[in-house]
Order: C-alpha cells, then sequence, then structure tokens
C-alpha cells in the first residue's frame, strides 16, 4: 500500500531540481526540507504531483505550452525559504508518466500508435491521486490543461461518497465535444454522476469568455455560476468564503485555472485577459480553503510558462502552494 504501487506511472522530480541549493550558507530553501524518499511518504501530510501534458488545450485550440508547467512550478517552490527546524511535511512523488505523447519536434502530439494516450493519463492521475486520498493526505495537483479536473473529480467521487468543487476559472469548461479537452471536465463529471451540479460552484466566471448557450445550460443544470462583475462588487473574498460555508463538510474539490488571474499577475497562462482575480485576492481565497478540514484536492492548471514573464505566473502558483500546504 502506497508509493510503490504507483511507480509503473510516475517518474520522479529531476535531479537537476532536487539538487538546487542557494549560494548562501545561510539561506535554507523548501527543497532542503520537501520530502522525496519513499520511507517518507507516510509521515507526510501533503502530496504534490504533475502531469505534464497540453492535449486537452490543443484539442480546445488553445495555445500549448502547459506541459512545462509542473517542474517550472517546482523550481519556484523549491527556493523559498523556511526556517530551519519548521516541520515540513510536504512529499513530491514526482510526476504522472506522460510519455505517450510524441515532443520530438517541440509540440505535444498524439502518439499516432496509442490514440487514447490522454486517457491513459488521466487513468493514471486518478489512480495516483486515489491512492493519496485513501491514504489520508491532502493532494496538490500541477497540470497541465484543465482536462485533468475530470481526472482529480473522479479520483475523489472514487474515495468519497457525495463531493463538492470549486472551479476559479474565466470559462465554465463545460464543452460539448467527442473527445476530452481541456474545455469539457466539468461536463463529463457531470454526465458521469461524478459531480452533481447543486454541489458545483463556478466562481469568477466573465460572460464575455462563455457562449450564451454554455451560460444558460449551465444555469439549467443547476450548476452554481458565480459572475466575475458580480463578485467585484460584492467583494472576490467575501463572495469567496459563502461558497466555503455552502460547502459545508462535503469533500471539496478546489481547482484553480490561472487564466482566471489578470495578466497583470499572472501572463503565462494558456488563454490570458487583462481582466480577472487579483493574484492577492486568490491568495486570500486559498488562505480560507485551507481552514476547512474537507479540501482533499487542490489543482492549478493552465500555467503555461511560454507565454510568462519573468516568471510571475509560475512565481505566484508556487506562492499559493506554499501558503496552503505549509504556512499557518
Amino acid at each position: 500500500m502506497g508509493i510503490e504501487r504507483l511507480k509503473d506511472i510516475l517518474r520522479a522530480v529531476p535531479e537537476e531540481l532536487t539538487e538546487l541549493r542557494s549560494h548562501d550558507k545561510h539561506d535554507h530553501w523548501l527543497v532542503e526540507e520537501i520530502r522525496f524518499n519513499e520511507k517518507d511518504y507516510f509521515d507526510a501530510t501533503h502530496v504534490l504531483i504533475g502531469c505534464p501534458q497540453h492535449e486537452g488545450v490543443r484539442r480546445n485550440n488553445g495555445r500549448i505550452g502547459a506541459e512545462k508547467a509542473p517542474n517550472k512550478i517546482r523550481e519556484q517552490l523549491y527556493k523559498l525559504q523556511i526556517q530551519k527546524g519548521q516541520p515540513v511535511k510536504l512529499f513530491d512523488a514526482g510526476n504522472i508518466r506522460t510519455d505517450f505523447f510524441d515532443t520530438s519536434d517541440g509540440l505535444d502530439l498524439l502518439n499516432p500508435e496509442i490514440s487514447d494516450a490522454l486517457d491513459k493519463v488521466h487513468d493514471s492521475l486518478t489512480k495516483a491521486v486515489s491512492e493519496f486520498l485513501r491514504n489520508g493526505k491532502k493532494v496538490v495537483v500541477l497540470g497541465g490543461g484543465n482536462d485533468i479536473s475530470y481526472a482529480d473529480l473522479r479520483a475523489l467521487s472514487e474515495t468519497e461518497r457525495e463531493i463538492s468543487a470549486i472551479n476559479i476559472d474565466a470559462h465554465l469548461d463545460m464543452r460539448i465535444a467527442d473527445e476530452m479537452t481541456s474545455g469539457t471536465p466539468y461536463r463529463k463529471a457531470i454526465e458521469d454522476h461524478v459531480l452533481t451540479p447543486a454541489h458545483f460552484y463556478e466562481f469568477g466566471i466573465r460572460k464575455e469568455s462563455n457562449g450564451a448557450y454554455y451560460l444558460r445550460n449551465a444555469t439549467e443544470l443547476g450548476v452554481n455560476i458565480h459572475y466575475l462583475p458580480d463578485l467585484m462588487n460584492k467583494g472576490v473574498v467575501s463572495s469567496f468564503k459563502k461558497v466555503l460555508d455552502e460547502v459545508e463538510d462535503r469533500p471539496l474539490f478546489l481547482g484553480l485555472d490561472m487564466d482566471s488571474i489578470q495578466a497583470a499577475d499572472a501572463p503565462g497562462v494558456s488563454s490570458s485577459s487583462p481582466i480577472g482575480l487579483s493574484g492577492r485576492e486568490v491568495m486570500e481565497c486559498i488562505h480560507h480553503a485551507k481552514q476547512k478540514e474537507n479540501l482533499k484536492i487542490f489543482e492549478i492548471t493552465e500555467v503555461n510558462p511560454k507565454y510568462d514573464i519573468d516568471d510571475r505566473t509560475v512565481k505566484l502558483a508556487a506562492q499559493l502552494i506554499y501558503y496552503l500546504s505549509l504556512s499557518k
């Protein structure tokens, strides 16, 4: 039982990241305390796992580049300072195997010999996250494209009876399509009875970024939609706290699509916009979410280092993980 059962679907974090150290002997970086060894797995309270692919984004006609995000976020996370002796119970399980994809030309294209490669990646992610949850861990998942939300929700539903989900996003991601894309995960979760619409909260939605049909359809299904202008008028953080109250004690999945954040704070995303939540507002929301014992999965998706500026987006993602899993 535990991490050894997942060796066939996981790839370890590259040594060039695990061996990062400061030039100053008085610095103490998080990487020096994060747990990588299998023997330390059961003492950890949080598990970090990456899913480095952007096939779902490509299928949704988005700009590719998110496959590089997990390790880029790690690079910034590992460099954050901690106090010596500060208890760190974060285990990094590495990345889901994604060698079903052919990246020889710098793109992320399906290997023609494995037509269901994305499904295989999702199955592997569900298997890993389910195992972590069964072992009592809180799980932090790094995408990759937002299609992985389906795999993470499925994992939570396999380990809990009734779940809730919050999607902090500019987009509903409830498109109708013949195949899984970064725009379809929540519709598929609802259709497969993984998620109940009444227990699903869309937070930060922009009307101009979603088709009228999908906005109307989501409302008809009973999804709780919180539009960005309303949040700005009522207060983003206070509105988020009310959503957390509505979730009550149901096991919670919290997904953060980084394109919900304004481009000034997060330029490196799959679909950027000058209008959005601020990085500070999202950090405050995360602060309140972490207080809930029923928060089981926190997922960050759609970080695209290819379009980042001065590592601004990956640094913000790293800070969010730091405050979720380490700070009081």
